[in-house]
């Protein structure tokens, strides 16, 4: 019959066993819980990241522009709807020669109208504007954007 050499350990020859015990409670068994629900949110997360992100409803291309004044950029933008009886807007930029955004304005698009469309917006500066960029568009309406107001003005 074989033992283990710890089990015939003479403690007057070699002192008091100092081998970790086993740590008793659940603070270990909590921590393993909470790290695989931290996973699993961080994958949920992404995922629903991933899908969409490639689901763009709306957006807007630089179509050309051109210095109104020392202080007014025209952009001509195409702006892309897959829905148009969605409301939606777009931000424009004016940029100066150091390619810092000098003027940004927002472009309205209420319901109706077609798929694509061609916008002429002006842009007050703060600097004398060369270039002007498009920054992004998205469905969802601030509360500061009114509607109603840009569809009566159409």
């Amino acid at each position: 019959m074989m033992t283990t050499p710890a089990a015939n350990r003479p403690e007057s020859r070699y002192g008091v066993d100092r081998t970790p015990r086993k740590p008793r409670g659940i603070g270990g068994k909590v921590v393993a819980i909470l790290g695989v629900v931290l996973l699993v949110g961080i994958v949920f997360a992404v995922g629903n990241f991933m899908t969409n992100r490639g689901s763009a409803e709306v957006s807007v291309s630089m179509a050309s522009y051109e210095r109104i004044d020392d202080d007014t950029m025209r952009l001509w933008v195409d702006v892309s709807r897959d829905d148009t009886s969605v409301p939606s807007y777009c931000i424009v930029t004016a940029i100066n020669y150091a390619m810092a955004e000098v003027g940004r304005r927002e472009i309205i698009m209420p319901p109706g109208g077609e798929g694509i469309e061609r916008v002429q917006v002006d842009v007050p500066t703060r600097d004398y504007p060369v270039s002007g960029g498009t920054y992004g568009c998205s469905t969802n309406m601030p509360r500061h954007l009114d509607v109603a107001a840009a569809a009566a003005a159409r």
